[in-house]
């Protein structure tokens, strides 16, 4: 159980004598959900500031932690929340003896987490990170609502795209074992090269408790150094890996194991996620057979895989996020579909200067697919619309303007990807697309 002086010592903060003892059941930063025995935090964001909730917090029974104001029952106060936030979650952490896999990747960070939990969880108690809580910010929401007692795993999802966050996340978190999914082009605004980011994926190997297991691509040197360094059990997964796949006409094997794998997320990519769970899981005595099925009954959620049947028209809801490698990738799955295909895409962000020469490749392998059309949204992918030469394209001012030439063009039967960064918001799109059916 925590109590309200725990967050305050950990925290280096006041608390009164009469809420010292109070006992938190859930965290929250934000107040809507904050109820009785709640531990609100009130951060300052671009949009609003917590500590204007303060007393409604407080009127629901609940406790907040504050960086100003007059000293008062139901209130800890500490120099800065942010920071508090993250030495209560290291308090936390310091009190589990659970193992704690740490997962990253510049894409399939979510849908690997997903597999590895369902396969876990066929013969272990496994708390995982849910939703996208998986910064500096909801790491250690995360871990602060974790429940007693605590499980005997784990899970917790790493996002990053600057250097030096993980480091922060891993010295919150402190894994005793590590999945990287890939090393991609994801956030080149913030990295001189590619190896710059497999030295920031790097990270949460450097904080991952020696003599644990690191599983890792194979062929990516930087992260292997890390490891052995870290004198962790490495396992690789892919070409000339301790693991890999075959596709063969949709018929999925997985090696060493020479077993089949149906997943009901598409593409190469998705396999590649599976393998690298399997492989964790593995160092936790599941079995394969075990593990396979229950990693098959996991299902997309939105913007992440999800088949939509909106109406006539079928929709690959890949609108969560993209990335130069991610899109690629589901370019690959609409390529391999019958029928009728199409796309909608939208800018992917944070790319640097090889935004537009990564626009501009995209674009390339879209038009070489033989796709009824292409609907572009964002000044990306428009300055670089004259790629498109086999492809009947169009452009849309935003996502609202994307759905009405989506529904003024698509014909019934056809199958659409629709793919871009989650601030595009073409989830948008697919939503009202599907309401409509």
């Amino acid at each position: 159980m925590i109590r309200a002086k725990d967050i305050a010592r950990a925290a280096g903060g006041w608390v009164s004598p009469e809420t010292s003892c109070g006992s938190i059941e859930n965290v929250v930063i934000d107040s809507r959900l904050s109820v009785n025995n709640s531990l609100f935090f009130a951060l300052e964001g671009e949009k609003t500031d917590g500590h204007l909730y303060i007393d409604e917090v407080i009127g629901n029974g609940g406790y907040a932690v504050v960086s100003r104001g007059l000293k008062r029952d139901g209130i800890i106060l500490v120099d800065n929340v942010e920071q508090a936030l993250q030495d209560a979650a290291k308090w936390r952490r310091l009190q589990l003896d659970s193992r704690v896999i740490a997962i990253t990747g510049s894409s399939g960070k979510t849908t690997t987490r997903q597999l590895l939990t369902a396969a876990l969880r066929t013969s272990h108690d496994v708390f995982s990170t849910s939703g996208n809580l998986n910064n500096q910010l909801g790491l250690p929401m995360t871990i602060l609502n974790i429940p007693d007692p605590p499980p005997s795993i784990i899970i917790l999802e790493m996002g990053m795209n600057h250097a030096g966050e993980l480091t922060l996340l891993g010295s919150i978190a402190l894994p005793t074992d590590c999945l990287i999914t890939n090393v991609g082009l994801a956030h080149m605004e913030f990295f001189p090269s590619r190896e710059g980011i497999a030295k920031a994926k790097a990270e949460v190997i450097l904080t991952t408790e020696p003599g644990g297991t690191c599983v890792i691509p194979a062929g990516e040197p930087i992260l292997r150094e890390a490891a052995l360094g870290r004198d962790l059990s490495i396992r690789c997964f892919g070409e000339k890996g301790d693991a890999w796949f075959i596709n063969d006409d949709g018929l999925c094997r997985l090696y060493p194991w020479d077993i089949r794998l149906n997943l009901q997320f598409a593409g190469d990519h998705n396999v590649s996620n599976a393998v690298s769970a399997l492989l964790m899981a593995e160092v936790f005595d599941v079995s394969t057979q075990a593990a396979i099925g229950a990693m098959e009954n996991v299902v997309p959620g939105a913007g992440r895989g999800r088949i939509v049947e909106a109406g006539d028209v079928t929709i690959l809801d890949e609108s969560y996020n993209a990335n130069p490698d991610s899109t690629r990738a589901c370019l690959k799955v609409l390529g391999s579909i019958a029928g009728d295909r199409a796309a909608v895409l939208g800018d992917m962000l944070e790319l640097g200067e090889m935004a537009q020469e990564l626009h501009r490749q995209v674009l390339e392998e879209a038009d070489s697919l033989g796709l009824k059309f292409l609907i572009l949204t964002g000044e990306l992918y428009n300055s670089v619309k004259s790629t498109v030469v086999h492809t009947a394209l169009f452009s849309a001012e935003d996502w609202l303007d994307a759905l009405s030439i989506l529904r003024e063009t698509v014909t019934p039967g056809c199958t659409v990807l629709v793919k871009g960064s989650n601030s595009v918001r073409l989830s948008e799109l697919v939503r009202l697309m599907e309401e409509d059916s």
